[in-house]
């Protein structure tokens, strides 16, 4: 009895000591957590470019790519609340991002658009409410294919054209004969390849439409057209973002020709896709 009186006694001892270097080790893998300050974005303001007015002011900036003190905080849906490290006074920066080719598992930085940058005041525990500014650089250039009652685009034989009214350019469908569109830039461009070049307009739609890039090589009769994204209905005006830098890098041209096109679904009598300010973004 004494004997099994001494082995439940070690084992407790045991159990304290190892209890103990436990707890020990724990404060030393967890020491005291700093409180971090909380910063919270509705949105971002956007600023008009005072040079370049023909730059278009709509944006759809979602998301906003979040650094402190130049170190990666993360990227957070808007609007959004967040933790940084804060300590005394610090650097915030905020990047606008957007969805790229109108895919929201695809978030990006917009290169055309400048990020903003503050100074913070650590506050632990509390939340800062920022508004951060945006707008386009001042070496983005932009080229316009709308202007004023200039559609510019054409139709393909037999399609709906698209057409100009009260500041606004419409494709509409009807059944029985106007159930498509596909329309081409009346003007083609040229791309660089490897550099930022994105397509960007304002859109709200009743039927899908597609949006697609034809590759021209001059004299060699070689044509690419390439169908790079939908959009679904929208019945609000939204932004679209498609970037051409992969489709030129892959299909090096003379020149490039914009493409849209739009059909009734099955069981629709008519629709109409609705667009604006659409331009080519470039830098100089």
């Amino acid at each position: 009895m004494i004997m099994k009186g001494f082995k439940l006694s070690l084992q407790y001892c045991l159990f304290i000591l190892l209890f103990g270097w436990i707890g020990q080790g724990c404060n030393i893998i967890n020491p005291h957590e700093q409180v971090p300050t909380y910063i919270h974005v509705d949105s971002f303001t956007f600023v008009k470019d005072s040079v370049n007015s023909s730059l278009s002011t709509t944006h759809q900036i979602n998301s906003v790519w979040a650094y402190y003190n130049n170190s990666p905080v993360g990227v957070f849906d808007l609007p959004a609340t967040f933790p940084i490290p804060a300590v005394g006074n610090g650097k915030l920066t905020l990047y606008p991002g957007i969805a790229l080719d109108g895919l929201n598992s695809f978030l990006t930085t917009y290169p055309f658009y400048y990020g903003d940058t503050g100074a913070i005041v650590a506050q632990p525990g509390k939340i800062i409410n920022y508004v951060p500014k945006t707008g386009y650089y001042k070496a983005a250039k932009n080229v316009q294919i709308t202007q004023g009652n200039f559609t510019g685009f054409l139709p393909l034989t037999g399609a709906t054209a698209l057409t100009y009214d009260a500041g606004v350019y419409t494709i509409t469908l009807n059944q029985p004969n106007d159930t498509l569109s596909e329309i081409s830039s009346a003007k083609t461009y040229a791309l660089a390849i490897g550099a930022d070049e994105y397509l960007e307009f304002d859109y709200k739609n009743t039927v899908p439409f597609y949006v697609g890039v034809q590759a021209n090589l001059v004299g060699s009769g070689y044509v690419e057209k390439i169908y790079l994204s939908g959009i679904n209905p929208s019945d609000h005006w939204q932004k679209f973002y498609l970037s051409l830098k992969d489709f030129v890098a892959q299909y090096k041209a003379d020149s490039y020709t914009i493409y849209i096109k739009a059909g009734l679904d099955p069981g629709q009598s008519s629709g109409k896709v609705y667009l604006n300010r659409i331009q080519i973004l470039y830098f100089d």
